[in-house]
């Protein structure tokens, strides 16, 4: 064999080591922009108007669980999507909203947020003026009623997101609305009506591009702070990518800090994002989740990130964080991926005492499941999840004891992220010990009807001790599905009340013993993709009728024990003013 001169050895050397780093190079490329082919239907006609006829009511079957009860309630929201195909990442998140008792008469009210046009990122008819946000009372019958005017709080921006809760300790649930480039701080008076103190507050969140908030009482002082998670700087300008039916995915934007407002307790919020320890470079949230990660009693925060790991941000009690995503296990999927991440959902699904984490995602999802030496497992395939959810893009995610048996379930609304098109949401049971099963059979017709859903959320609307759901979509009407199963299981609710703690009681560890078992929840602000559920800690009990003890642990260091409590209640439970 003839030997090549050493000069043409140096150059095929060099040629290959050229090509090696080129195609490194667009293997990252790739990878960074997998978000644009995820879902790609190079056949589907992206010239389709985005609403068209609204989808319409859902029959349910005489034995389905759920049934669309939207019309019939009363809510006639639809979200304002201004135009004709999904052109850009900000336009695919779509809009959510809140659960929260806002006159205080004990039963739960519905605010729907809006998005509108936004200049730049929408693409409506010269004109367009932005729809309403909307408040919708319940009156205590099946039915709400629409306060939006008369509340004040029809909006203004670009929404996305909302979350409630009593910031000030006055009795009444203030409400704080999501938006991009500004968002909304409305103080409740107490008398139907709230006050934009957003300026006054300091709280605006001015050019973040907002999608997600909790509350939580960061450093323990019984007033609830406020938490708001950011995406990306979006640029319209922006044309560097390969697929020429999608858009640029999220590494194509420059990224955006969150932030975190300490409550100074005079109606006025100050940023402490710097020395709080939160404002980590290099993220793009998409929504934000509050946990008692170590059980020690300081709220901790998981971020949920498009396209980088997500975020495990754990309290030192004090108000400052440290991020232990990697060493806990839940910063990338089974695959070891940081695919986009929509949010997360916590609850205990194998009644273990420890918090679980499922996380919706564009790619394979995570069920995380918690343990004593602070360290997750991954059980999204060994639970059935995987096989189950992995051919949709999973938006918003709860937990929800549909069946009251005593063990979690999981609803999730799925959506195409590219085209306007309609996917199945699902239903999956908890057969006990963390293992899942299709439940769309029981669940009914909606769980066989494709919509384009968004954020969900989980509230006992009419107090029966059933959870009803609530379902967002892109340029449609929303879906109320109304539980009407006929179990014979039985349940509690509690009300918590704080004193020397925040009003809310976020904080709050809870633990029920009933019937040989016990059961494990922290309160908190229920917040998952876009919307926040039922503040109210629901418990099913299977076949108890009678609770042997109530233990909560209140964010003030009090310890109260309630015994031999009757089922089937709302129980408000209000902190001692002294320690017991």
């Amino acid at each position: 064999m003839n030997k090549l001169p050493k000069a043409m050895h140096g150059s095929l050397w060099m040629r290959a080591v050229v090509v090696g780093v080129l195609l490194s190079v667009l293997g990252a490329v790739i990878w960074a922009y997998k978000r644009d082919f995820g879902n790609a239907r190079p056949e589907q006609s992206q010239d389709r108007p985005a609403v068209g006829a609204l989808l319409p009511t859902v029959e349910a079957g005489p034995a389905d669980v759920f049934e669309d009860v939207t019309a019939k309630a009363k809510i006639n929201f639809v979200h304002q999507f201004c135009d004709v195909k999904i052109a850009n990442i900000i336009e695919s998140n779509g809009a959510g909203g809140a659960w929260l008792d806002y006159d205080g008469d004990g039963l739960m009210d519905l605010f729907l947020v809006n998005s509108g046009p936004l200049p730049g990122v929408t693409h409506e008819e010269p004109g367009t003026s932005r729809w309403p946000n909307r408040l919708y009372r319940n009156r205590g019958d099946g039915t709400f009623e629409d306060v939006t005017q008369k509340a004040g709080v029809a909006g203004y921006g670009y929404g996305t997101a909302a979350v409630a809760a009593d910031y000030d300790n006055d009795g009444h649930t203030d409400l704080y609305v999501v938006c991009v480039g500004r968002s909304i701080l409305y103080h409740n008076r107490g008398n139907g009506t709230f006050e934009d103190v957003t300026d006054k507050a300091g709280v605006a969140n001015l050019k973040g591009t907002g999608i997600g908030a909790v509350f939580l009482d960061v450093d323990n002082d019984g007033l609830l702070d406020l938490f708001v998670a950011n995406y990306l700087t979006f640029d319209p300008n922006y044309k560097l990518y390969f697929n020429p039916d999608a858009y640029p995915g999220p590494l194509s934007y420059k990224p955006e800090f969150n932030v975190l407002y300490r409550n100074m307790g005079n109606g006025v919020f100050k940023d402490i994002s710097e020395t709080a320890g939160i404002r980590i470079p290099g993220h793009r949230a998409m929504s934000v989740a509050v946990l008692d990660y170590n059980q020690d009693g300081a709220p901790d925060l998981y971020l949920s990130n498009d396209g980088t790991p997500n975020l495990l941000l754990v309290n030192d009690g004090k108000g400052h964080f440290k991020d232990v995503a990697m060493s806990a296990g839940v910063a990338f999927n089974a695959m070891g991926e940081a695919a986009g991440s929509m949010a997360a959902t916590v609850g205990d699904c194998n009644m273990d005492g420890y918090d679980d984490m499922l996380i919706t995602r564009l790619g394979y999802g995570s069920l995380y499941m918690g343990g004593p030496k602070g360290v997750f497992e991954d059980r999204m395939m060994a639970s059935g999840l995987g096989a189950l959810t992995a051919q949709y893009v999973g938006w918003g995610g709860n937990f929800v004891d549909f069946d009251n048996d005593g063990d979690l379930d999981i609803i999730i609304a799925n959506g195409d992220a590219h085209y306007l098109v309609g996917w199945p949401s699902l239903l999956l049971e908890n057969r006990g010990d963390g293992v899942f099963s299709d439940a769309a059979e029981k669940g009914g017709a909606f769980f066989k009807t494709k919509i384009r859903g968004r954020g969900s959320a989980v509230a006992d609307y009419d107090n029966d001790g059933r959870l009803d759901i609530i379902i967002t979509t892109i340029g449609d009407r929303p879906i109320l599905l109304h539980n009407r199963g006929s179990f014979s299981n039985h349940w509690l609710k509690l009300d918590l009340q704080g004193t020397k703690s925040n009003r809310d009681g976020f904080g709050a560890l809870v633990k029920v013993y009933a019937g040989g078992k016990t059961f494990c929840a922290t309160a908190r602000c229920e917040f998952g993709f876009l919307m926040m559920s039922d503040r109210r800690l629901h418990f099913g009990l299977g076949n108890v009728t009678m609770v042997d003890a109530i233990e909560i642990r209140w964010p003030s260091g009090q310890h109260q024990r309630l015994t031999n409590v009757k089922a089937d209640q709302i129980l408000k439970i209000i902190e001692p003013a002294t320690r017991l």
